[in-house]
């Protein structure tokens, strides 16, 4: 009996201990991850979004193409062209020729390529979970229960780029975002402005 609980206490504490390890260099990598694009003077990428919803089988996709720098970024997706100068959110329509213009709120904003980077720096748990085709697998899991997700799943290069990342909801769908072409590049602030005169009789809706 003492020889079986001896034993118990040695699994259980390398369990413990592997699973530490395997929390560190779970946090090393993003970290790293993390810091390569922390450098960059700005970044432009095209992406794939791809929903699936498991329970009712369904799914959808579609392409977009994102330009970042610092916390600004301007997103074009199914038809919009959304800029945020990290104080405030236009988002036009093309077909309408119509922009809505709003208050930038950090705490509102989704999970995307131009902040994944570091969302998981804070009330994360994180785990390295092994290598697919080449690629380093980090799972982190949200502290707060309150979450409409329970886990985000990235794929890391070994030159520390961000292949995808996959967004698992507790409605039993999946979000995601396989990033395409990638360039980094030193963006000019005008980019994250948009100048209502250079759109004749555009309509605006003005939140603010």
């Amino acid at each position: 009996m003492k020889f079986f609980l001896i034993s118990f206490y040695l699994v259980l504490f390398n369990s413990l201990f592997s699973y530490s390890q395997e929390d560190k260099t779970a946090l090393n990598m993003l970290n790293s991850m993390s810091d390569n694009y922390k450098k960059m003077k700005g970044f432009t990428s095209s992406f794939t979004y791809t929903m699936k919803n498991l329970t009712e089988d369904i799914s959808d996709s579609f392409s977009g193409k994102i330009s970042v720098k610092d916390d600004k970024y301007v997103l074009f997706i199914e038809g919009q062209k959304i800029i945020n100068d990290s104080k405030t959110i236009w988002t036009y329509l093309e077909e309408l020729n119509e922009v809505t213009i709003s208050d930038f709120d950090p705490s509102e904003q989704d999970i995307s390529i131009n902040n994944v980077f570091e969302i998981y720096k804070e009330g994360y748990k994180h785990k390295f979970i092994g290598k697919k085709d080449g690629k380093n697998i980090v799972e982190i899991y949200p502290e707060d229960e309150y979450k409409s997700y329970f886990k985000i799943s990235f794929e890391i290069l070994s030159n520390n780029q961000l292949s995808s990342f996959t967004v698992y909801d507790k409605s039993n769908s999946i979000f995601i975002y396989s990033i395409k072409d990638f360039l980094e590049e030193d963006l000019d602030n005008s980019l994250f402005t948009f100048n209502i005169e250079s759109y004749p009789e555009i309509e605006v809706i003005d939140f603010r």
